[in-house]
C-alpha cells in the first residue's frame, strides 16, 4: 500500500499525470502491492488515468471469467458469482464500503448534516446491507445474462464505465469539506471529463459497437444522477459516493448492454 502524505493537501492540485500518481491509484484501486511514497497532489493529478485503470481491472476480470467458463466449464451463474466475488476482493472492498455507507445515509431521516454524519459512522446498518445486497444480486444476475460471446468485452467495458461514473460524480457533485476525496476531486474538471468520455466512447464502440456506446453514456448518466442524489441527501459528494457510483455503474452499464443487444436481436 502506498504512503499518502496528508500534509500536502492544501491548494488546488494540477492535472499532471505521473508514474507515481498512477501507481498510487493502482494501489488504492486494487490489491496489487505497490510500496511507493506518493502525495495527494500526485494522485489527484493522475485521476484522469483512473478509467484506464478500470480497463486493466476489467481485462483481469475477463481473463478470470474465461478460465471459469471455458476451462473449468462452470455455468453462467456460477461464473458470474465467482467473478463478482473476485472483483470486489481484488479491488480491496473499497467500493463496497461506499455502497454500505451510502445505503445507511440514505435510509436515515433528517437534514443533510445528520445523514452525512450517519454515512461516516463506522457502524453498518440495515440500509447499507440491503443496498449492497440489491446491487450485488443485480450485478451477478446481469453478468449471468450477458450472451456468452459478448461476456469478455462486457466485463472489460463494465470496469471502465465504473471508473468513468466515479469521475463524473466528482465533477458534478458539490465538494466535501473533509476527507481525502476532496483533494482527489481537484484532479478533474469539465473539460477533462468530456475528453475522457470521448475516449471511453471510442473504446466502448471498439468493444461492443452500439451497445458499448450505450453503456458508456449510461455510466455517465448514472454518475450524474448519483451526484445529484448525494448533493440533495448529504449536501456534497464524498469518497463513499465515489465508491457507490463505481459499483452502481457496473450494473447500469451491463443492463444497457443487455437491453441494446436484445433490441438488435429482435
Amino acid at each position: 500500500m502506498v504512503n499518502v502524505n496528508k500534509k500536502n493537501v492544501q491548494g488546488k492540485a494540477k492535472v499532471k499525470p505521473s508514474l507515481t500518481g498512477l501507481l498510487g491509484l493502482i494501489s488504492f484501486s486494487t490489491r496489487i502491492p505497490i510500496k511507493r511514497y506518493v502525495t495527494i497532489e500526485q494522485m489527484s493529478g493522475s485521476v484522469i488515468l483512473w478509467p484506464y485503470i478500470g480497463l486493466g481491472i476489467g481485462i483481469i476480470g475477463a481473463v478470470m471469467a474465461y478460465i471459469l467458463s471455458n476451462i473449468f466449464g462452470f455455468s453462467s451463474f456460477l461464473t458470474a458469482t465467482m467473478l463478482y466475488c473476485f472483483l470486489i476482493w481484488f479491488t480491496g472492498f473499497n467500493h463496497v464500503d461506499g455502497i454500505l455507507d451510502m445505503g445507511d445515509g440514505l435510509m436515515a431521516h433528517g437534514e443533510p448534516e445528520k445523514r452525512l454524519s450517519i454515512m461516516r459512522d463506522s457502524m453498518v446498518g440495515a440500509g447499507g446491507i440491503a443496498t449492497f445486497f440489491i446491487i450485488a444480486i443485480m450485478t451477478i444476475a446481469a453478468l449471468s445474462s450477458v450472451p456468452a460471446q459478448y461476456l469478455i468485452a462486457s466485463i472489460i467495458l463494465m470496469e471502465l464505465c465504473a471508473k468513468l461514473s466515479m469521475i463524473t460524480s466528482m465533477v458534478f457533485g458539490r465538494t466535501d469539506s473533509n476527507g481525502i476525496g476532496k483533494e482527489i476531486k481537484k484532479g478533474m474538471d469539465y473539460k477533462i471529463l468530456i475528453f475522457t468520455i470521448i475516449i471511453s466512447l471510442i473504446i466502448g464502440y471498439f468493444l461492443l459497437n452500439a451497445s458499448g456506446v450505450m453503456a458508456v453514456f449510461a455510466s455517465v448518466i448514472s454518475g450524474l444522477y448519483l451526484s445529484n442524489v448525494a448533493d440533495k441527501s448529504f449536501g456534497c459528494v464524498t469518497g463513499d459516493i465515489f465508491g457507490a457510483s463505481n459499483e452502481i455503474a457496473k450494473v447500469v452499464s451491463l443492463l444497457f448492454i443487455i437491453l441494446n443487444l436484445n433490441i438488435m436481436l429482435l
